[in-house]
């Protein structure tokens, strides 16, 4: 007589169940600064039911650094959203975090900067996973500040000195990286010729001997970096001429660019400052912040093709700055 098979009932564990992220995508490389959604899945042991579902909304802060992001409104650690900074005539130099939804929160700001400083915020040069902040001074030294998590941009933030004779430019401005080696570069608009050069970002942390790329540009009177603007992943420029067309130079992925493109007629005429900060309203676009002589703030949406959408008033009052990066 064969007896019948009793069914196996399987160890099922019991307990809490603790789960870790590294921080990092399936590849191992780490995930961009922001916020991001974790949702743990698990189905009943018995197959009997629906299955769990637990989710939890964390902060990367830790992660590879955002272009622009060196803070935000409430721990002061990077958010993944761009952020601006700015400079008084009494040497207070400050970072205005993007809050997320297209405007500025409070200030994190350290005085005793001189104020004939010129600010280039600045990609991680060095891998610190920190965005790092070039300060040309008075005397045409360049110096590379080694943003700190949490911390004011302060004198005493530690640094390294790129040289003298930056004097020589009237534009430096990155527009990230231009030639796909994953590292931050600089463009330079010599004054004297209007020569366009480069300064590629190195594995030492510092900046590469200059290369010219382009002749005389001197018919621009802005150049601004503005980050990937066309999708391709690559740094872009755009150019407001005397004529007050704009227009935009895709960078090529070799340290060059493309041919221009006309973005508009007729822009900015009362502008006095124009700065790409990055992703500042949270769709993961580029957008511009542009400052006109009433001291009016207004933000133009990137559309993730190479151009933005109409511009939206976002503060006033900031034509008590000297400076806006």
């Amino acid at each position: 007589m064969i007896g019948r098979r009793r069914p196996v009932t399987p160890f099922l564990p019991r307990g809490n169940l603790t789960t870790r992220w590294d921080e990092r995508d399936s590849k191992g490389a780490l995930v961009p600064d922001g916020t991001y959604t974790l949702k743990l899945t698990a189905p009943p042991a018995d197959g009997s039911g629906p299955a769990l579902t637990v989710s939890q909304t964390v902060r990367v802060s830790q992660g590879a650094a955002v272009r622009r992001d060196f803070t935000n409104n409430s721990s002061w650690a990077p958010d993944g959203i761009g952020d601006a900074l700015t400079l008084t005539s009494s040497g207070v130099v400050s970072y205005r975090p993007g809050d997320g939804t297209g405007g500025f929160g409070k200030a994190m700001s350290a005085s005793g900067w001189p104020s004939s400083v010129t600010l280039v915020p600045f990609g991680d040069l060095d891998g610190d996973r920190r965005n790092d902040v070039l300060v040309r001074f008075g005397s045409g030294e360049l110096r590379v500040y080694r943003t700190m998590l949490g911390q004011a941009f302060t004198t005493t933030t530690p640094h390294t000195s790129l040289g003298k004779g930056w004097n020589q430019y009237d534009v430096l401005t990155s527009p990230v990286d231009l030639t796909g080696d994953g590292r931050p570069d600089l463009i330079a608009r010599k004054a004297s010729t209007g020569e366009l050069f480069l300064y590629k970002g190195t594995s030492a942390g510092k900046l590469s001997a200059r290369v010219r790329i382009a002749g005389n540009w001197s018919g621009y009177k802005k150049i601004v970096g503005v980050g990937d603007l066309n999708g391709d992943g690559r740094g872009d420029l755009l150019a407001q001429d005397r004529s007050n067309t704009l227009w935009r130079y895709d960078g090529n992925g070799s340290g060059g660019f493309g041919s221009r493109v006309k973005v508009a007629s007729g822009w900015g005429t009362s502008y006095n400052v124009v700065v790409g900060v990055g992703d500042i309203t949270g769709d993961g676009r580029a957008d511009i912040v542009s400052r006109d002589t009433s001291g009016n703030l207004w933000r133009n949406n990137g559309n993730g093709s190479g151009s933005f959408g109409p511009r939206t008033k976002i503060a006033s009052g900031w034509q008590t700055y000297k400076g806006v990066y």
